[in-house]
């Protein structure tokens, strides 16, 4: 590895405040207040990150933004950044880097004060095109016309719910990579956000701190925010917040001043009451996903460490090269939603899963949790016909016709990496569903399963 860089020079007071900073309650934001945001941060990663045109991101990304027809972002290629601006002359900038992917700079933020923003330097990826997938990308496809056909349905609007947009399909078969399609645009090293994919790969992370010993999930959390006058959320641990039970007041999925407004994640999640007695209610809920890295972080006590753990830990063990979390301007992972990806690379995610936390005889998840991750969360019970759900996943297997034991990640848009143990398979589709469209996941699966096993 190169010689690691970091900077948190920010974590002072930044000498050129020009403006009132964003500061929400539980962190929520109409997305009418954080357009400009959305817009520079999705035209940022997906340019810097996986090299598409201001064109296609556009009409991709940004689709559900067309009918307000918002000011076409600016790429500012020599200093790494975008600017947008949205029809109520709001501004925002995005900062690229290239290890930490890209962060929005917060509205008392100028442009020059992006050098403050922490940054970790690490070796560029190795060329694996001539190494076997899952380790590399040497693949020997050769799907019949009866796969064909499945992969193609998928890329049918109309197939598995009216509407819906694909951009990638992928079957993993014994270890195999057997079947895989993209849109126009896309491929191999050309991902997508992952939205809620990426609490599965936040739950991962904090299953590698249980193996090593670092946290212990029956414990309370550590956040440092309630460690004073016998604070009632010390009763809130780790487990409560993976599976969605913390009881803490929260605006939900509706986190839209963290992602897109540039608030900073800890004066979001930590300064929200209890609304009720931990593990009694289950909420869907951003702020419980990113308590557990606030944890970690806490623990650890090392932030070099922590900007380094998921691709250290993680993704540079089993090859997910293209795969970059992103932080706020504070160094803190955004890891309910913001990370960016490739189908392969979550193809990989779901091999772990699939061959119990080893990959090539090294344990990288402690023994157990991946019988744990799909355990039902106590206080959301099981029904027949709907989804379950277990720690940072969703249960698929009370779904008519979908096999038991299957489970999977699930993100805004149609993310899906789904596990399916009983048929020893891995089976991934990215989209970009408009907003009130729906993927039918479960029906997809029915068909992969009936044409790839």
């Amino acid at each position: 590895m190169k010689k690691v860089l970091l900077c948190f020079s920010l974590l002072l007071p930044v000498a050129s405040v020009a403006a009132t900073n964003f500061t929400r309650p539980g962190g929520t934001a109409e997305i009418t207040e954080v357009g400009a945001g959305y817009i520079a941060l999705f035209t940022c990663s997906a340019h810097f990150i996986m090299h598409r045109s201001v064109d296609d991101i556009m009409q991709i990304e940004l689709v559900d933004l067309l009918p307000f027809n918002p000011p076409k972002p600016e790429i500012d290629e020599q200093r790494q950044l975008v600017r947008a601006t949205d029809l109520q002359g709001r501004q925002a900038v995005a900062v690229f880097r290239k290890s930490m992917g890209c962060t929005l700079l917060p509205p008392n933020w100028r442009e020059a004060d992006a050098g403050n923003l922490p940054y970790v330097e690490f070796a560029d990826a190795p060329d694996v095109s001539n190494i076997p997938f899952p380790n590399g990308n040497k693949v020997d496809l050769n799907p019949n016309p009866k796969q064909l056909a499945v992969l193609a349905k998928a890329f049918n609007s109309d197939a598995y719910g009216a509407g819906t947009v694909t951009l990638s399909t992928l079957v993993v078969k014994d270890g195999k990579l057997v079947g895989e399609r993209y849109r126009p645009g896309f491929g191999i090293h050309q991902g997508y956000r992952t939205w809620s994919t990426a609490k599965s790969i936040t739950a991962s992370l904090i299953g590698i701190a249980v193996r090593d010993g670092i946290l212990d999930i029956e414990e309370s959390a550590n956040i440092p925010q309630w460690q004073y006058f016998d604070d009632p959320r010390q009763k809130i641990t780790l487990t409560h917040l993976l599976h969605m039970s913390s009881g803490l007041y929260s605006t939900g999925a509706d986190t839209g001043a963290i992602y897109f407004g540039g608030q900073d994640v800890v004066s979001a999640i930590t300064t929200t009451p209890l609304e009720a007695e931990p593990n009694t209610r289950w909420k869907y809920a951003n702020a419980d996903t990113l308590l557990l890295l606030h944890a970690l972080r806490s623990t650890l006590q090392d932030d070099l460490r922590y900007l380094r753990y998921p691709y250290d830990e993680l993704f540079h063990r089993i090859g997910m090269y293209d795969s970059r979390m992103e932080t706020d301007h504070q160094g803190n992972f955004i890891g309910s939603s913001q990370m960016y990806t490739t189908a392969r690379d979550l193809a990989r995610f779901g091999l772990l899963y699939l061959n119990d936390g080893v990959w090539d005889g090294v344990r990288i998840l402690p023994e157990g949790w991946t019988e744990f991750v799909v355990q039902p969360a106590p206080v959301h019970p099981r029904e027949d016909g709907k989804q379950g759900y277990g720690a940072q996943f969703w249960l698929l297997d009370r779904l008519a016709g979908v096999p038991s034991g299957t489970y999977t990640t699930a993100g805004k848009k149609g993310q899906f990496v789904t596990v399916i143990p009983s048929h020893n398979m891995v089976v991934v589709r990215t989209g970009v569903d408009p907003n009130g469209k729906r993927w039918a996941q479960d029906k997809f699966i029915i068909d992969i399963i009936e044409a790839f096993d």
